[in-house]
């Protein structure tokens, strides 16, 4: 990750270790296909990961967002209902099983997995790490 690349511009960023600050950008790409839109949680640090479709023990529907923050290296959440309409917000998650868990606590049970970007390389180890962690929750993936 020391390519970084804005979108409209030509020339490379240098990864100094230092936080990227961009304002009034909608839209950042990274070299390696992970863009990083203007983000929900109170951050702008926060990329989106993973969408996971949730159900409440009533029947209800809704939608499970998995952001995180490379800077903070943290994670966080955001319940939508079935209409998009936030619900719930959680963040300084240090890891996985703690998202999890604050997910089992709300009494939502995942029923299906989506990366928020299906090219990214990041998205994609996002996910294997949050199956790995459902695993530990004693979710299954169907064949």
């Amino acid at each position: 990750m020391n390519g970084f690349v804005r979108l409209g511009q030509k020339g490379k960023l240098v990864n100094e270790r230092m936080l990227l600050f961009a304002s009034r950008v909608v839209l950042t790409e990274f070299h390696g296909g992970t863009s990083i839109e203007e983000s929900g949680p109170p951050h702008p640090d926060y990329a989106l990961m993973l969408i996971c479709d949730a159900e409440s023990a009533g029947g209800e529907t809704g939608t499970i967002e998995l952001w995180h923050s490379i800077a903070r290296n943290d994670y966080a959440i955001l319940v939508k209902g079935h209409k998009g309409r936030e619900m719930f917000r959680d963040t300084v998650n240090d890891d996985l099983m703690n998202v999890m868990a604050t997910i089992s606590d709300l009494g939502l049970v995942l029923t299906q997995l989506h990366l928020a970007q299906a090219s990214s390389p990041y998205c994609q180890l996002a996910r294997d790490l949050f199956l790995e962690t459902l695993a530990h929750f004693g979710y299954r993936q169907e064949n």
